[in-house]
C-alpha cells in the first residue's frame, strides 16, 4: 500500500522504519530542522533523518497550507499515518484521503499532548488505539487498540520506543486486515502537555503516587523538588510500600526527610509510605546514583 506519513521525533522514527520496511511511504511529513544544544545547531527530526538514510521523500514544514495539500495530492497515496507530527492537519488534508493517528492511551482517555504521562501517572486508560483523524482533537473513530498494564518500573522515555513499534505492528495488522472503525465510547478525560509546575514533587502524597509522577515525568518535564533551596531532578523513583514504617521503628519522621535503610535511599511520604530515590539530578551537576549522592551529603536533608 502507498502510505504518507506524518511524525517528527525519535518515537516516530520508530513506527515509520517499521512501516517502511513492509509498504511504500510516498512521502513524509515532519516538522523543520530545529535548533539544538547550547550552541543551537539547527538539526533536522529523528524522521527526517531517517526518511533521508531511506532515500524518501521529505516535506519539511510546520504547517499544511496549499502548496503542501497539492504535494499530499499529487502523491496518490491510500492511506496517511501520523506518529506526533506536532501540527494539525486542516479539513482541506483530511478530505483527500484516510489519516489514522497513533495515540498512546486508550481512548477516549486522554485526549490530548502527553497521553503516556497521564495514562501512567493515573494508572488508567493504559495502552494503545489507533484512529481516524477528524476535525477534532482525538475525537475519531477507533480502527483498533491494544490494551496495556505498564511495568512500574519502566521510565515514559523507556516505554516510548516500546510503544511505537507495537504500535506499528498493530497498524501493519490492520491494513493487511482492516476492521470495523468504531466510535469512541465512555467519558474523554484530559491530557494537556506538562509544564515545570506540573513536575514539582508533594511529599505528602503516597509514594505510590509520586512514584508514578517521577516515571510518567522521564523524560519531560521532570520531576523535582528542592533541597535548602537547590532544585533536584528526580529520574527515577519507586515506592516501597504503604507501611507506617515510623511506627514500626519507634520514631516519628517528618515528610519530606531523607534517609539510609541498608542500600536505600528513602524519603518519607504521605500516609505513612516510603518513596526510594533511586537516580536523581542535582542543580548544576550530572545525574547520579542515589545512594552516591546521600554518601556525598554533608548534614542529613528533607526534601520538599
Amino acid at each position: 500500500m502507498k502510505l504518507i506519513f506524518a511524525g517528527t521525533p525519535d518515537v516516530a522514527a520508530v513506527a515509520l522504519r517499521e512501516l517502511a520496511a513492509n509498504h511504500e511511504i510516498a512521502l513524509v511529513i515532519t516538522r523543520p530542522d530545529a535548533p539544538v544544544g547550547r550552541k543551537k545547531v539547527m538539526t533536522p527530526s529523528p524522521v527526517a533523518d531517517l526518511a533521508a538514510e531511506m532515500g524518501i521523500e521529505t516535506l519539511k514544514t510546520s504547517r499544511i497550507g496549499q502548496v503542501e495539500i497539492e504535494r499530499i495530492r499529487s502523491k496518490e497515496a491510500e492511506l496517511g499515518f501520523v506518529v506526533a507530527y506536532g501540527a494539525l492537519l486542516p479539513k482541506a488534508a483530511l478530505e483527500l484521503l484516510e489519516w489514522w493517528n497513533l495515540h498512546f492511551s486508550l481512548l477516549p482517555k486522554w485526549r490530548g499532548a502527553t497521553p503516556l504521562q497521564h495514562s501512567i501517572m493515573h494508572s488508567d486508560g493504559q495502552g494503545l488505539t489507533i484512529f481516524k483523524l477528524d476535525e477534532g482533537m482525538d475525537t475519531g473513530d477507533i480502527v483498533g487498540t491494544i490494551p496495556k498494564t505498564f511495568d512500574s518500573e519502566q521510565t515514559a522515555a523507556e516505554m516510548l520506543p516500546i510503544l511505537a513499534k507495537e504500535g506499528a505492528e498493530l497498524a501493519l495488522e490492520l491494513l493487511e486486515a482492516p476492521a470495523a472503525a468504531l466510535p469512541q465510547q465512555g467519558e474523554p478525560s484530559y491530557a494537556p502537555k506538562l509544564s515545570r509546575a506540573d513536575a514539582r514533587l508533594d511529599f505528602t502524597e503516597s509514594a505510590d503516587v509520586i512514584a508514578r509522577k517521577v516515571m510518567a515525568m522521564n523524560p519531560e518535564p521532570v520531576a523535582w523538588t528542592e533541597s535548602a533551596g537547590e532544585s533536584i531532578r528526580i529520574l527515577r523513583a519507586k515506592s516501597v510500600g504503604s507501611i507506617d514504617w515510623s511506627s514500626l521503628e519507634d520514631k516519628e519522621s517528618v515528610v519530606g526527610s531523607v534517609e539510609l535503610s541498608g542500600e536505600k535511599v528513602l524519603v518519607t511520604c504521605g500516609k505513612g509510605t516510603r518513596l526510594q530515590l533511586q537516580l536523581l539530578q542535582p542543580a548544576g551537576k550530572r545525574a547520579m546514583n542515589a545512594l552516591d549522592w546521600f554518601r556525598g551529603l554533608q548534614e542529613r536533608v528533607t526534601l520538599g
